[in-house]
């Protein structure tokens, strides 16, 4: 391709997204939707990052939270406001600005676009963000119709969906703009990241990444759509959720499950290959930007170690799955050398390929190292203090907890002295008050230790293995919490 023809390329690329973001969320919202209600009078509001305003939450959840089971002695109740981990957290953690505003939001008030700049610089941001919400959220309806399609639904002739998704078919106009406007103010906070200097605009908006092309976006859509309809009918029928591989001494027993019904569970090429848009159309595109909250704490981190570049420092990622928020890390930071680690030698070989797109097609000539190790979080095979950072993305959620335990210790095991610990995953019970009441039901989409995770107390979890509660962020259906591992002769307690 000629210069010339790369350079209409880029520029078509946005005005692209921003015309098929269109086209795809009518088609999403046409599929949904019926007529919409009519929207309540807006209440004053106060600013928030990203330069948008929550309304102030109602007391009835809706269902776009994440959904449930209650094993782990979880018991079925809530707990009262003062015990749930939202609330809990102000004590124990340096609370960003993030958080007052996400525990103040809702979706059924806040207008999808607002906050939303089509002009000057942010335009390109916008365009493609949009453009990925539309398109995830379309193929979601897609998947959703073909299902259905197949004359399959629940036992009892029930809908197709999922708990957690009903509000889909029982409001679907309010579901829309629900997702919609969490989508909205999830990507105003990650472009209020960025233009901070947490981290750079993300390298996959370049009109020459790999996922421009038809064809690259032909076999996930496929795969995903094939996988969707399996994923539902499972749901529907409350399917048995073991794996193919009897890994007894190889996997904890946890492990081997099929976590949301996916095929195979973690112990496939093919689960591995699908993953990524599986996730980004339930988040409608949104998973991305929640994940890069991470990378707010890693920035501060390595901006008081001196390495605004990363260089010299070394993090290791647990559980990395595909190894994506890493290409990030590496992207905006390539001197950090970086160690991927995970349990499914399948998503460990997508990894591999993810980190070698980006270093054939983005990185810079000089680099930090890579490194990849299939390797059990409670049972790390890493010297101790030999990392400056470690970070796990959405894993709590799955383990139970005495796993959970188990890789917090090890985790500040391999931090050195003044090392960080991130821990995203979902928000629990206080963080978004407002879903609170229906928050649970994504434990009955075979994820048999979410209830129990919802509860827990994750700053005191930290502290009974020597970790430090430092900073906390939360972004839509994501919280992300830093702990610092203490100095020799400094003790834990408090926010770092």
């Amino acid at each position: 391709m000629g210069w010339n023809a790369r350079k209409a390329r880029s520029r078509a690329g946005p005005w692209t997204a921003l015309l098929l973001a269109l086209a795809l969320w009518h088609a999403a919202s046409r599929a949904f939707t019926r007529a919409p209600s009519p929207r309540r009078q807006s209440p004053r509001h106060r600013p928030a990052p990203g330069g948008l305003a929550p309304r102030p939450a109602s007391s009835a959840g809706r269902a776009e939270a994440p959904p449930t089971d209650a094993p782990d002695g979880a018991g079925g109740g809530l707990p009262s406001v003062e015990g749930r981990p939202g609330f809990t957290d102000r004590e124990a953690f340096r609370e960003g600005p993030s958080v007052s505003f996400w525990r103040d939001f809702d979706p059924e008030r806040a207008d999808p676009l607002e906050g939303v700049n089509l002009l000057g610089e942010d335009l390109p941001y916008w365009l493609y963000h949009l453009g990925r919400t539309g398109f995830f959220m379309a193929q979601g309806v897609l998947g959703v119709a073909l299902a259905a399609a197949n004359g399959r639904s629940g036992a009892g002739g029930e809908s197709i969906l999922p708990d957690f998704l009903r509000g889909a078919a029982d409001a679907p106009a309010e579901f829309v703009g629900a997702v919609g406007a969490n989508a909205a103010a999830a990507f105003a906070q990650d472009l209020g990241y960025i233009r901070q200097g947490c981290f750079k605009m993300p390298y996959d908006m370049a009109p020459r990444h790999r996922q421009w092309s038809p064809a690259f976006v032909l076999d996930k859509g496929l795969r995903y759509v094939r996988e969707s309809a399996r994923t539902l009918r499972r749901s529907a029928r409350r399917a048995g959720t073991e794996v193919w591989v009897n890994g007894e001494g190889l996997y904890p027993e946890y492990y081997r499950h099929t976590f949301h019904y996916q095929s195979d569970g973690w112990l496939s090429s093919d689960s591995a290959a699908v993953y990524e848009t599986s996730t980004e159309t339930l988040f409608a595109g949104r998973q991305d930007a929640m994940q890069r909250t991470t990378l707010v704490h890693l920035s501060r981190h390595l901006e008081a170690l001196g390495l605004p570049e990363g260089r010299g420092a070394r993090l290791l990622e647990l559980a990395c799955g595909t190894g994506r928020l890493l290409t990030f890390a590496r992207d905006s930071w390539p001197g950090l050398s970086v160690t991927a680690s995970d349990l499914s030698p399948y998503y460990l070989e997508e990894a591999r390929r993810s980190h070698a797109y980006w270093e054939r097609e983005f990185a810079p000539r000089s680099r930090g190292a890579a490194a990849f190790a299939q390797a059990n979080a409670e049972a790390l095979p890493f010297a101790a203090e030999s990392f400056d950072a470690v970070i796990s993305v959405y894993l709590f959620h799955e383990l139970p907890a005495a796993a959970q335990d188990a890789v917090v210790a090890e985790a500040a095991r391999v931090l050195r002295p003044g090392g960080l610990f991130v821990l995203t995953d979902s928000v629990q019970l206080g963080d978004r008050p407002s879903q609170d009441g229906v928050q649970g039901r994504f434990g009955g989409f075979a994820e048999p230790h979410y209830q129990a995770y919802i509860r827990r107390d994750l700053a005191a979890l930290a502290r009974a293995h020597g970790l430090r509660p430092h900073e906390k962020e939360v972004s839509s259906a994501t919280k992300s919490l830093s702990f610092l591992k203490p100095h020799a002769g400094r003790g834990p307690p408090g926010p770092g």
